[in-house]
């Protein structure tokens, strides 16, 4: 151990330590872009220390095919990484649904998206129906009806039908816009298909869901609480 930490401290040696370092950092990445930054980044290290420092010619040269094939492999991430430019309303949906997603698995999940523009009064989910497209609000307004009677109203950040995708139960309710509405729509089955196979995605949007249902039950309790306002204190006597 005693050598280990001498050799690591002498900067003749430090260059070969410092190719295993980036290695392990490399092999640590969960993002496959960085794994390959780091790959190059370590090959690039090793290419010096065999080339320059202990002239070792047959390992140098392994090291330039090591960095060769790993920037042929990040280029290769980083062109099918180009998406097409987005709009502010897909803009919107990944900064608040899926940020913390990489580029494959965005562009994974708005390949199955579908964006759609609806006016007032169009009947976005009914009550009782099976099997109901998740959709998530990017603008305008919807309003929430159980049996007839509105109990609710959701806006721009909210998901419609996230309960009936998670439970595999019918719609509690009907949506119907209220205002023009700008809308991702994910059919049911095929979006349970890619989560299968994908689960950093499911974790993201059941975190989305948890987060959107929170929001969704501290305004109707606002709402209840604006419609039945606590009454004012009496004044007391001795």
């Amino acid at each position: 151990m005693e050598e280990f930490w001498r050799d690591l401290s002498n900067p003749e040696y430090a260059y070969g330590h410092l190719t295993y370092i980036f290695g392990i950092l490399a092999v640590a990445m969960r993002s496959m872009r960085w794994l390959r930054i780091f790959f190059v980044a370590s090959g690039l290290v090793g290419l010096y220390y065999y080339g320059f420092v202990v002239s070792d010619k047959v390992s140098a040269m392994w090291e330039f095919m090591f960095v060769s094939v790993n920037v042929a492999q990040l280029a290769l991430i980083l062109i099918l990484g180009r998406r097409r430019a987005v709009d502010e309303h897909e803009r919107f949906f990944i900064a608040n649904v899926a940020p913390l997603l990489d580029d494959a698995q965005r562009r994974k999940l708005m390949k199955i998206a579908l964006w759609r523009t609806h006016a007032p009064g169009d009947l976005l989910m009914e009550e009782g129906e099976k099997n109901p497209r998740l959709i998530y609000l990017t603008r305008g307004a919807a309003s929430i009806e159980q049996g007839g009677n509105l109990i609710g109203v959701c806006g721009a950040g909210d998901f419609l039908g996230e309960m009936s995708f998670l439970t595999g139960k019918p719609a509690s309710a009907t949506v119907r816009v209220a205002n023009e509405a700008r809308c991702c729509v994910f059919d049911a089955g095929v979006l349970r298909a890619l989560l299968d196979r994908n689960p950093e995605i499911l974790q993201t949007l059941e975190n989305s869901f948890n987060r959107n249902l929170v929001g969704k039950l501290e305004r109707m309790n606002q709402a209840r609480q604006s419609e039945h306002p606590a009454p004012a204190p009496k004044d007391s006597y001795a």
